[in-house]
């Protein structure tokens, strides 16, 4: 445990929030039945869980998008956030045919 004064990590400071939260019987979105979506393949998943993180006022959003930057994220939600690197995102493709 930090002596007070100590600088602690992000991913320690969030650590300690989710504790306060589980103390309090209470959980974070992401913690919910649908805990998969924020690590999904599918981006339609990860931008569910993104609006659900922002749009339920997580409280430990600013928390773990700090975590995320201090581990340069590249894969899931964090923070609201679709940290997945553009090579592991999925995009449709689409054609646009024109007559001549």
């Amino acid at each position: 445990m930090p002596i007070e004064g100590d600088l602690m990590t992000a991913a320690e400071v969030l650590g300690r929030a989710l504790l306060e939260i589980a103390d309090q019987g209470r959980a974070t979105p992401c913690q919910g039945r649908r805990a998969d979506r924020w690590t999904s393949d599918r981006a339609e998943e990860r931008e569910w869980a993104a609006a659900v993180c922002v749009g339920l006022g997580c409280v430990v959003l600013l928390q773990c998008r700090a975590v995320a930057d201090e581990r340069d994220e590249r894969f899931g939600v964090w923070g609201g956030v679709d940290c997945t690197a553009p090579s592991h995102r999925r995009y449709a493709v689409t054609t646009q045919v024109t007559e001549r």
